[in-house]
């Protein structure tokens, strides 16, 4: 019997996905690297030479600074050396938790007459976040809002004392670097510290938030790491181009976490962020194209056995719509993805709450999002299709969603390597704005969004 030829299965579409993800990113990090920057404090140049001899130091040729450019370089086998050493084994949070995750502005409350207003977060409020997280189960916590500063001790005996499970944790001094490091793993206690040490594209922030890194890392306490460059701004405008620049610069940070501490847990938080191109930019948080790229940063983290949280579930506009299961239309449309639909993610964040492309974060809504994503997770897969059936226009992306989930290809074209090209070529030449480069210009389709 002559056996007819079948297509490759999603699953074997998106491990080559994922592999050419990985190998590119280390093209990246070796043909660009990351650039130490140029800058003035109170009228004198920033010294970065400390941060640049942990990255490079004892690394033999892995990490090379060339003093020339201002840029460490690192050779792609020492990348896949520190790969090789991350595990997923003992983190608490199991595979497909959702969670609260991200930091919004301000609190916005409603005044019950279909206007609200915004407010500066207090202590109230991580109560608050504490006290839903803990009545609702929620399988990890997060502090949602920023301006927090003035908290940043307190909120870890708030946190700790009303939930019980794994919390993220925004810290910016060495104090609450010392509050973290006395709490973490005290009575089964497990927290993760967050970071943001990158402005994109490839370029070191400013040497106090690096400096609070490496505490957090020579200290052991778990670190969760944030990139986020934006589509055709301070990335490439193409799907596979922002999920490239995003995971290569997770890749840069975790090498820089292994030169200080092997041993000390670092999550995968890179955020390729979809928006549209131009002057006037609109971030499209809630689309598929969004959820979908995030979803490959997700399935390559799962490759490799990296601790993962990805970008979800988020909304587009200010106003918190009851449009289907009590809530917005575009956090349905992304939970029933990563529900139904999506494979072998670990956490997602910007589940619950976030309005204003995450500028505002809602109570409200986080209690709406919370009930809908439970009704969600009680259903069968004939409770699914019921849903869908129900809503002409959630079937319809449900539909080019499960389209571009068997075929990956239809949205992650590699561009035979020229996305590297680009992004060296932006780094170099355009001191980082993608929006002068013509591959942006070329890349525009509005299908996308």
């Amino acid at each position: 019997m002559i056996r007819k030829p079948q297509q490759s299965s999603p699953e074997n579409l998106w491990n080559r996905l994922a592999r050419d993800l990985i190998y590119d990113s280390k093209q990246v990090l070796l043909y660009a690297g990351i650039e130490i920057p140029e800058r003035m404090d109170k009228g004198r140049p920033v010294d970065y030479s400390h941060i640049v001899e942990r990255i490079t130091k004892g690394t033999g040729a892995g990490a090379i600074y060339d003093p020339t450019t201002r840029r460490i370089h690192f050779e792609p086998d020492y990348i896949q050396k520190i790969i090789d050493f991350q595990s997923r084994f003992d983190f608490p949070v199991l595979d497909k938790a959702f969670g609260p995750g991200g930091i919004a502005g301000y609190i916005q409350e409603d005044n019950g007459n279909g206007d609200y207003q915004l407010k500066n977060p207090t202590a109230n409020d991580i109560i608050h976040q504490a006290m839903m997280a803990s009545s609702r189960q929620i399988p990890f916590a997060f502090v949602s809002a920023r301006q927090l500063a003035q908290y940043e001790v307190e909120q870890f005996g708030i946190m700790t004392n009303i939930y019980d499970g794994p919390i993220f944790l925004y810290v910016s001094s060495r104090e609450g670097v010392a509050e973290a490091e006395k709490l973490h793993g005290r009575e089964g206690r497990y927290l993760i510290t967050t970071h943001s040490i990158f402005d994109s594209p490839l370029t070191l922030s400013n040497k106090e938030r690096v400096d609070v890194f490496f505490h957090c890392v020579e200290k052991g306490v778990p670190v969760y790491l944030t990139t986020m460059p934006f589509s055709g701004q301070n990335g490439p405008m193409t799907p596979y181009g922002i999920a490239l620049l995003s995971f290569a610069e997770f890749l840069a940070g975790m090498a820089m976490a292994y030169a200080v501490n092997p041993k000390t847990i670092i999550v995968n938080g890179a955020y390729p962020t979809m928006c549209t191109a131009g002057k006037d930019p609109k971030l499209k948080l809630g689309s598929v194209t969004h959820n979908m790229t995030n979803y490959l940063v997700a399935y390559t983290s799962r490759l490799l056995d990296i601790p993962s949280i990805q970008s979800g579930c988020t909304v587009e506009g200010a106003e918190h719509k009851d449009e289907i299961l009590g809530t917005d239309f575009h956090t349905v449309r992304a939970m029933i993805l990563w529900e139904d639909l999506f494979e072998g993610w670990h956490m997602l964040r910007h589940t619950y709450g976030f309005l204003a492309d995450l500028a505002h974060y809602s109570f409200q809504k986080a209690e709406d999002d919370i009930m809908a994503m439970q009704h969600i997770q009680s259903l069968d897969d004939e409770g699914i299709t019921s849903v869908l059936a129900n809503n002409v226009r959630l079937y319809g992306d449900f539909r080019k969603a499960q389209q571009i989930y068997n075929k990956p290809t239809l949205m992650f074209a590699r561009e035979q390597g020229e996305v590297i090209n680009v992004i060296v070529e932006t780094v170099e030449n355009f001191k980082g704005d993608f929006g002068r480069h013509d591959h942006t210009l070329t890349n525009i389709p509005s299908e996308w969004f």
